[in-house]
C-alpha cells in the first residue's frame, strides 16, 4: 500500500485549483511519489520537478521520464546553473533533453519562479557537499500557506539565513 511505504525525500505541491502538481526532487521513487500525490489531489500530470542537486537520490527519477519509462514530453525540469549544465552534458541525462522529454528551465538563487496562480518558489542556496551542481532548497509561496523544503546541508551553523525571519 503506498501510503504507509517509506520513500525517499521529496515533496509534492498541488495546486488543485489550476490542476497542476509540483514535484521537488526526482528521486528513484518518482513513479510512485506521483501515482501518490495524483491519488490524493485528483490531478494526473506532473507540471515541473524542480531539483536540489546533483546527488543520486535526488535527480536519477529522471530516468523514468525517458523514452523506456513515461516517454514524457517537455516536462518542466528546473535546475541551477551547474546542474543544468550537468544534465544536458552528460549520458543519460542529457538524452532526456535531446528527446524533449524534459525541458530544462534555469534557475537563479533568490529569484522567485512564478508558477501562476498564487504559487512562487524560491530557490535558496545551501550549504552542501557541491561535486556536482550547487545545491538549494526552496521556499514555496501560497495564497495561504507557506513552507520550505531543504533536504539536505551540511551544517545549519555554516548557512547564514535565519530561518523565521529571512527565507
Amino acid at each position: 500500500h503506498l501510503k504507509s511505504r517509506f520513500f525517499v525525500a521529496s515533496l509534492g505541491v498541488s495546486d488543485v485549483k489550476n490542476k497542476k502538481n509540483y514535484l521537488f526532487d526526482a528521486t528513484p521513487d518518482i513513479t510512485a511519489q506521483f501515482q501518490l500525490l495524483s491519488s490524493i489531489t485528483g490531478v494526473k500530470s506532473i507540471d515541473g520537478i524542480f531539483l536540489t542537486h546533483a546527488h543520486s537520490g535526488h535527480y536519477t527519477g529522471l530516468m523514468y521520464l525517458g523514452k523506456e519509462g513515461m516517454n514524457a514530453s517537455k516536462i518542466p525540469v528546473y535546475a541551477m546553473p551547474r546542474l543544468k549544465k550537468y544534465l544536458t552534458t552528460s549520458g543519460p541525462w542529457s538524452q532526456l533533453v535531446t528527446l524533449n522529454n524534459i525541458d530544462i528551465k534555469p534557475l537563479r538563487a533568490e529569484t522567485p519562479v512564478e508558477l501562476g496562480g498564487d504559487l512562487i518558489v524560491i530557490p535558496i542556496s545551501v550549504p552542501h557537499r557541491d561535486e556536482f551542481s550547487e545545491t538549494v532548497g526552496y521556499k514555496i509561496l501560497g495564497a495561504k500557506k507557506s513552507a520550505l523544503f531543504i533536504p539536505d546541508i551540511d551544517k545549519w551553523n555554516l548557512w547564514q539565513k535565519d530561518i523565521p525571519h529571512n527565507t
